[in-house]
C-alpha cells in the first residue's frame, strides 16, 4: 500500500523537479518507508528521453521489504517504469508463469510482477490481475504512460487532464492549485444527495476519477484513450442447492482470507459483532499461523448499543490479540475533525469515526495491515433497502417493476418520487443516505433539480444489466458506486492517514464472480424482510448466536447523540458554512429553527452532512 503520483507535459515541456517532489510529499502519509521521484530528459535519472515525464512514490513495505523493491522501479532493460499502489494476491502464481516464459525477476515484489506482466502481456495483463491496486507505467518505446485502476475501486486513481499535460495521484487534494481551484458544482449537489460524490467526478473542478476496472492510455501529444477491461458478472446463471452454495462460498472465502494474510508485517482485523468481520476473522484463524489482532470500538452513547461483548466473545472463541476501546461522547468531536481533515474528498458517514480511531490503535500497535469486511453486504446482499424491510418498503417491492418504472416514467414523472420509482440507481442512493430536500436548494427550482437527476441516471450512473433480476440490479448498483465511492474511499484514506493498509477480502474477484452466479433467491427476496441468507448459512457454528438476531450496526455511529450532546459547537460550525462560496444555496439557519429537529425526519442527516463538508472545506480549501 502505498501513495503514487506523476506528470506528463505535452509538447516536450521539461517537468521541473520541485513540481513532483511537491506532488509527491502533499501524500506523504501514505507511505513513510520510503520516497522516491525520477524525471525524464537529459541530466535526468534515466526514465526516459522525453524531458517531460516524472513519477513519484510513497512507500509502504508490505511484501518483500528490501530497498530493491523501492518504486519508481525500472524493468531490467530500461524501457518501463512503474508506480503502484496495492496488492496483487496471485502474483506468486504470475510469477511462476512468467518464469516459465523465460522471464526473470529481481526482487520478490509483487510491484515487478506487475511490470513484467504488463512487458510481457500488454493491457491484456489487467484480465489476470487479482488483487487491489492502481497503477501507472511508462512505454519509452511507445513514449506513453499506461494506468490502470482495479476491478471493483478499492485503490483510488485521481487525474487532472489539460491543454499543457496530465497529472495523476492518490488523493485528489494533492493535484488542486491553491490559488485557482474551485469546486464542482454538480459534486457538490451530490454530496448532498448522497453523502460522498459519485462515478467519475471529484469534488474539485477539473480532478477526475478513473473508475473501477478502467484503463487510460496517454501521449506526449495528449491523445489519450480510457477503456474499461472488466465488466460485471453475468448474473444468476448457476443453479444449485443452498448446502452446495454455501459450501462453494465457504472455500472460496478461505481462500480470499488467506491469500490476503501474505504480508512481511503484522496483519490485523476490524471485528464488529456483525457477519463480515466475523466471518473473516473465523476463516483467518484458521489460515494464520501466529495470532492475529483484532480491533473493536463502541461508543457511551445510550442510543447506541454496544458490539464489544459480540466481539470479545469471538475474539476469544478465536484466540485473536484483542484490543477494545469505548469513544466518548466528550472526544467525539476531535476524533471526527481529524477523520475529516484526512479525507482528500468530502463524506458523511459516521463510520469515519471508529475506522480513524481503530486504525490509529493498529498503527500504534505496530500492525501495518488491517482486514475489513467492507463489501459483504454488496456480495451477499446484506442491505436492508434490498428487502421489505418494513411495511412502505414491502409494498413497494410488490408493486410489479415494470409498473413503477411506468408510474415513474409517465404519470409521476414531474416528482421526485417519480424518478425514484422509474430508476433503480435513484431508489438505492435516496434510501442509502443524504437529503433530496437539501440538494434541492442548490437548484433554481424543482424542474432545474428533476433534470439533475435526469442528468444523473443518464449520464453518471452505470446502465444496469438488461435481464437481470431486481436483486442483482440494485446490488450491482451499490457495487459500482455506492462501495467505491464511499465505503472503499473512506477505508482508503483512513487507513493511509495512519499509514495502514486496508485489506478487503469480501471483494475478491473469484469469490464475488461466484456470489453473482447463484441464483438471487439464495441471497434475499425483496418481498421478504431477511437478508444475506447465504452467508447466514455459511456463519452457522462460526459466529457468536447474538449475530444472527441483533440489528444491523457494523462501525456505525449514534449521530442524532453526537448532535445532541455538542449542539452548540455543531450550530456554530453549520452556520459558519454560509461563507462558502459554492453554499450559496443553503439556509443552515433552518436547522436551528424552534422544532426543526422534530419536523424533519432528515434533520440530523442535514446537521451531519453540513457539518462534515464545512469541516472539510476549512481544511482543504479555505486559505
Amino acid at each position: 500500500m502505498c501513495g503514487i503520483a506523476g506528470i506528463l507535459n505535452f509538447g516536450g515541456l521539461p517537468v521541473a523537479r520541485p513540481d513532483i517532489v511537491a506532488l509527491t510529499d502533499a501524500i506523504a502519509h501514505r507511505g513513510r518507508d520510503s520516497a522516491a521521484v525520477v524525471v525524464g530528459g537529459e541530466g535526468g535519472d534515466g526514465v526516459s528521453r522525453y524531458p517531460g515525464i516524472a513519477l513519484g512514490h510513497r512507500r509502504l513495505s508490505i511484501i518483500d521489504l528490501a530497498a530493491h523493491s523501492a518504486q519508481p522501479m525500472r524493468s531490467t532493460d530500461g524501457r518501463t517504469w512503474i508506480v503502484y499502489n496495492g496488492e496483487l494476491y496471485n502474483y506468486q502464481a504470475l510469477r511462476r508463469e512468467l518464469r516459465s516464459l523465460g522471464k526473470v525477476f529481481r526482487t520478490d515484489s509483487d510491484t515487478e510482477v506487475v511490470l513484467v506482466a504488463y512487458e510481457t502481456w500488454g493491457k491484456s495483463c489487467l484480465a489476470r490481475f487479482n488483487g487491489m491496486f492502481a497503477f501507472a507505467v511508462w512505454n519509452e518505446d511507445r513514449q506513453t504512460l499506461f494506468c490502470a485502476r482495479d476491478q471493483i475501486g478499492i485503490k483510488p486513481f485521481y487525474y487532472r487532464l489539460d491543454k499543457t499535460g496530465f497529472r495523476f495521484s492518490s488523493e485528489s487534494k494533492a493535484l488542486i492549485h491553491p490559488a485557482q481551484d474551485s469546486l464542482n458544482a454538480d459534486a457538490v449537489a451530490c454530496y448532498f444527495l448522497s453523502m460522498y460524490v459519485p462515478r467519475r467526478m471529484s469534488i474539485f473542478a477539473d480532478v477526475e476519477k478513473l473508475l473501477p476496472g478502467q484503463w487510460l492510455e496517454i501521449g506526449c501529444d495528449g491523445r489519450h484513450e480510457i477503456q474499461s477491461y472488466w465488466q460485471l458478472p453475468v448474473a444468476g446463471t448457476k443453479h444449485v442447492s443452498a448446502t452446495a452454495a454455501a459450501e462453494e462460498m465457504q472455500v472460496l472465502l478461505d481462500k480470499a482470507v488467506a491469500s490476503q494474510l501474505q504480508s512481511d508485517v503484522p496483519v490485523g482485523a476490524f471485528l464488529s459483532g456483525g457477519f463480515d468481520s466475523g466471518m473473516i476473522v473465523a476463516s483467518a484463524a484458521r489460515s494464520t499461523a501466529g495470532p492475529l489482532h483484532t480491533y473493536s470500538v463502541g461508543f457511551d452513547a445510550a442510543a447506541q448499543s454496544s458490539e464489544l461483548p459480540v466481539a470479545k466473545s469471538m475474539a476469544e472463541r478465536y484466540g485473536t490479540t484483542h484490543h477494545e476501546r469505548i469513544i466518548n461522547g466528550s472526544e467525539v468531536i476531535g476524533m471526527l475533525d481529524r477523520a475529516i481533515a484526512s479525507m482528500s474528498e468530502p463524506v458523511a458517514d459516521s463510520a469515519m469515526v471508529p475506522t480513524y480511531c481503530l486504525s490509529e490503535m493498529a498503527a500504534n500497535d505496530g500492525v501495518k495491515v488491517l482486514l475489513s469486511g467492507t463489501g459483504g453486504d454488496e456480495v451477499f446482499g446484506g442491505y436492508s433497502r434490498y428487502v421489505a424491510v418494513n411495511a412502505r418498503r414491502k409494498l413497494f417491492f410488490q408493486v410489479p417493476r415494470s409498473i413503477r418504472q411506468g408510474l415513474g416514467a409517465g404519470l409521476l414523472s414531474g416528482t421526485v418520487f417519480g424518478k425514484r420509482l422509474a430508476h433503480a440507481s435513484l431508489d438505492m442512493m435516496f434510501y442509502t443516505g443524504g437529503s433530496a430536500g437539501f440538494a434541492e436548494n442548490f437548484f433554481a427550482d424543482r424542474k432545474a433539480f428533476l433534470g439533475f437527476l435526469d442528468n444523473l441516471t443518464g449520464r453518471v450512473f452505470p446502465r444496469p444489466a438488461a435481464q437481470v433480476a431486481e436483486l442483482y440490479e440494485n446490488m450491482q448498483f451499490d457495487l459500482q458506486v455506492y462501495l467505491p465511492d464511499l465505503l472503499l474511499m473512506l477505508l482508503d484514506q483512513l487507513t493511509m492517514a495512519h499509514t495502514v493498509e486496508g485489506r478487503v477480502p469480501l471483494l475478491d474477484i473469484d469469490l464475488l464472480t461466484a456470489s453473482f452466479s447463484l441464483d438471487p433467491s439464495l441471497h434475499a427476496r425483496p418481498t421478504s424482510p431477511d437478508t444475506r441468507c447465504l452467508m447466514r448459512r455459511m456463519a452457522a457454528g462460526q459466529l457468536d448466536e447474538r449475530t444472527f438476531s441483533a440489528r444491523k450496526q457494523g462501525f456505525s455511529g449514534p449521530v442524532r447523540s453526537w448532535i445532541q450532546g455538542n449542539r452548540e459547537h455543531f450550530r456554530e460550525q453549520t452556520m459558519a458554512a454560509r461563507a462558502i462560496p459554492a453554499l450559496h444555496g443553503l439556509d443552515p439557519e433552518s436547522l436551528w429553527k424552534a422544532g426543526a429537529e422534530e419536523s424533519n425526519a432528515f434533520w440530523a442527516t442535514e446537521v451531519f452532512s453540513l457539518y462534515c463538508f464545512s469541516v472539510w472545506y476549512q481544511t482543504h480549501v479555505a486559505h
